[in-house]
């Protein structure tokens, strides 16, 4: 999993929190609130300010209790992180079981076509008057033309697959953000 510097940050201070707990520091800390997002590659990435302009991809998280006591949450609030970031990885991985696979295919039809189409510009023929003179082959650019539009169907059907998985992770990701809701929710009661 690919961890962003701002994921770094917030571990290496939530590391520091037990130390600063026995200091003489102020009983409540001044920042309590982080900010949970995520990014394009699906992992959490905290922050001190919201680090998206859309509101429905940014989480506030209050840190107060977990700072207050050292232990970085009660175990429950921690399991949950996880189970939400387990939940989120599989979501991204069902998405996108298949995509990789089919793209594969298309790139290998791509570089097939485009093979093809290579051969084609070099074919050559003799000329039909019987000169015996060697001409580029006049049914060449018709056949590569048709390459070039299967290709734009591969690269169409590139598009739509990651589209289409895009879209589904981002469901599952909805009811990855319902379910942890609920579970938060029912910790706190």
């Amino acid at each position: 999993m690919k961890l962003g510097r701002n994921t770094i940050l917030a571990a290496a201070m939530l590391a520091c929190v037990p130390a600063l707990a026995q200091t003489d520091a102020p009983s409540t800390p001044r920042n309590t609130t982080v900010f949970k997002c995520t990014g394009a590659d699906g992992g959490v990435i905290f922050s001190e300010s919201p680090c998206s302009p859309d509101p429905s991809k940014v989480q506030e998280v209050d840190t107060s209790r977990a700072l207050l006591t050292g232990s970085g949450g009660s175990q429950g609030e921690v399991g949950a992180g996880l189970a939400d970031d387990e939940c989120r990885r599989l979501a991204r991985r069902s998405a996108f079981a298949t995509v990789d696979t089919d793209i594969e295919t298309s790139n290998r039809h791509i570089a097939d076509y485009q093979q093809r189409q290579s051969q084609l510009a070099e074919q050559k023929v003799y000329a039909s008057d019987g000169s015996g003179q060697v001409l580029s082959d006049p049914a060449a650019p018709q056949a590569i033309a048709e390459l070039d539009a299967s290709i734009a169907k591969e690269q169409e059907f590139q598009k739509k697959a990651r589209a289409n998985a895009e879209i589904a992770y981002q469901n599952a990701a909805k009811s990855c953000d319902a379910l942890a809701a609920k579970k938060s929710q029912d910790a706190q009661q």
